[in-house]
């Protein structure tokens, strides 16, 4: 298992209650304008320039050594910045500094942290700015397509995730909401994980860039050697599905063969103490070839189906097509939030929760499964969320 970095101290409100004291005011602001900036409504400039010495602050310079095939995002930006740079220049900035005055995907090569500079000869490194070149129409996305209509709210899936992870009983990575709502029979689930989205404000938070997007498939995943806890990813996900490792893993991640993804970045399992954790699409079933997920697999009324969104020909759009089809051309189908501008890569078939819609008890406790249902609200769990993704953010 790898050993988790302690170069860089956590943030001091981590160390203590983490309850009024002002940096929390400021990660809750920081977190709104995460969200403005994915909903168009701030740009990333402006964002990355209001927080600069506030993050430096905080965190000061991130000196470990840059993580091994890093990627970066070849999103166009909205820089206005110098397009060249000295990357020793850049590594005197440190890493922290770096992500919150440029953001992440701003740097065309990995100079993220403070490497030493001998041999460098001042070469430039190219900033991707106003003239970068668009990103390819057709990236691979991976995503669901979640039929709720057949799901039976059974929690197969919850248990297999929970379990193949080894995470703690009340660390749920997929969670089914059972709920009633106006003018509509019982039962009625919702299938909550993270979205992978195409426009993850988690990402542009993330003062170490632990929190990325990986280009190969679009999995939104979490280096748990770079990440120090500061849970801003928590704050501003609009989902709440991200889990703060308070303890200690008392379990080993014995179903996955290594815990390291094809990068060599340690994204797979439950995260080490003080780390995020959170849904992350079984990377290491990417990455060796089976393209399949636990939580799928499990499922005995075929629920979840995983693939390429962005490929009409994959599996999950197949099954989408057939449904529509199926139903004439009226299937109701919907995604979460949608209208925040994050692009989640879920897709749900059945009809959208309203603001009226309550959590009730399912047909199955997750007592049942030995699975603990209520966690602390610090951990994103079910009522936050619940409150927060029903009604389609309107």
């Amino acid at each position: 298992m790898p050993e988790k970095d302690k170069s860089l101290n956590q943030p001091d409100f981590l160390k203590e209650s983490a309850g009024t004291e002002p940096m929390s005011d400021l990660r809750n602001q920081i977190a709104k304008d995460a969200r403005k900036v994915v909903a168009g409504e701030l740009s990333e400039a402006e964002f990355y320039q209001k927080y600069h010495q506030a993050y430096l602050k905080e965190f000061g310079v991130d000196e470990r050594p840059i993580p091994p095939n890093e990627d970066i995002d070849s999103t166009p930006s909205e820089s206005s910045f110098a397009k060249h740079m000295s990357r020793r220049t850049l590594l005197k900035l440190g890493g922290a500094a770096l992500a919150s005055l440029l953001g992440a995907r701003w740097l065309s090569g990995s100079a993220f942290g403070a490497e030493a500079a001998t041999g460098d000869k001042d070469s430039s490194l190219l900033l991707k700015g106003d003239d970068a070149q668009p990103p390819p129409t057709k990236r691979v996305q991976m995503g669901w397509v979640v039929d709720l209509e057949a799901c039976d709210g059974c929690l197969s899936c919850v248990y297999a995730c929970q379990s193949h992870n080894f995470n703690p009983a009340g660390v749920l990575w997929i969670y089914v909401i059972a709920f009633k709502d106006i003018n509509r029979d019982e039962p009625n689930f919702l299938v909550r994980t993270c979205q992978h989205c195409g426009n993850p404000p988690c990402v542009k938070v993330c003062p170490v860039r632990a929190r990325h997007k990986r280009d190969i498939d679009g999995l939104v995943l979490t280096d748990y050697n770079l990440c120090i806890g500061c849970r801003y990813c928590l704050v501003t996900c609009p989902y709440g599905v991200n889990y703060f490792q308070w303890g200690k893993p008392d379990k080993k991640n014995l179903y996955h063969e290594k815990l390291t993804d094809y990068r060599g970045r340690w994204v797979i399992g439950n995260p080490p103490l003080g780390c995020m954790g959170k849904c992350t699409f079984c990377p290491d079933r990417q990455d060796d070839g089976r393209k399949n997920m636990v939580c799928a697999l499990v499922c005995p009324k075929n629920v979840i189906h995983f693939g390429d969104i962005n490929d009409p020909n994959s599996e999950p759009l197949r099954y989408l097509e057939k449904r529509k089809k199926d139903a004439g051309g009226t299937l109701s189908v919907f995604r979460l939030l949608e209208s925040q501008g994050t692009k989640p890569s879920v897709i749900f078939i059945g009809q959208q929760p309203t603001r009226e819609a309550v959590q009730v008890d399912g047909p199955v406790s997750y007592a049942a499964w030995g699975l603990v249902e209520k966690r602390l609200d610090e951990l994103g769990g079910p009522r936050p969320w619940f409150s927060r993704a029903f009604g389609g953010g309107q």
